[in-house]
This record gives structure tokens, C-alpha cells and sequence, in this order.
């Protein structure tokens, strides 16, 4: 069975429990999504640093053995 873990923008922590080790059955799951951007007023450049952010995040969580699926806000599926 797979754990689905959701980490939201203002949830990256390397220091994190979760990141102790490495478990196959868990997955990564990290989502630009357009909610996020506007349930009120952003500066454009704060959500790019979020958006940024979260995708380093996800490669070096990726990097470091853990199953990561990452959608970017323009990912078409």
C-alpha cells in the first residue's frame, strides 16, 4: 500500500520527520496549483520564489531516494 503525503508551499522542511529515511510506499506529492495563487493578492514575484522553491524541494527530496510526483502549474495532464 502507498502513503500519499501532500507538502504545500509553506511546507518544506528538510528537517522534517517524514525525511529521516527513505520508505518506498510513500509518496511525495507537490502541486502548483492555481488556489493557492489567488485566494488573495500575491505579488507575482512571491509566487515564483513559492513555485521555485517547491520544485527544488521536490528534486532534492527526488535526489535523496523518495518517490516524488510533482505538477507544475502548466503541466497539461
Amino acid at each position: 500500500m502507498t502513503m500519499l503525503r501532500l507538502l504545500l508551499g509553506d511546507q518544506l522542511n528538510p528537517a522534517h520527520s517524514w525525511f529521516a529515511g527513505v520508505d518506498p510506499d510513500v509518496l511525495y506529492v507537490l502541486m502548483e496549483v492555481r488556489q493557492e495563487t489567488d485566494y488573495v493578492l500575491h505579488h507575482a514575484q512571491k509566487i515564483l520564489a513559492i513555485f521555485a522553491a517547491m520544485r527544488d524541494f521536490a528534486q532534492r527530496l527526488s535526489e535523496a531516494g523518495h518517490r516524488v510526483c510533482y505538477l507544475a502549474i502548466d503541466d497539461p495532464d
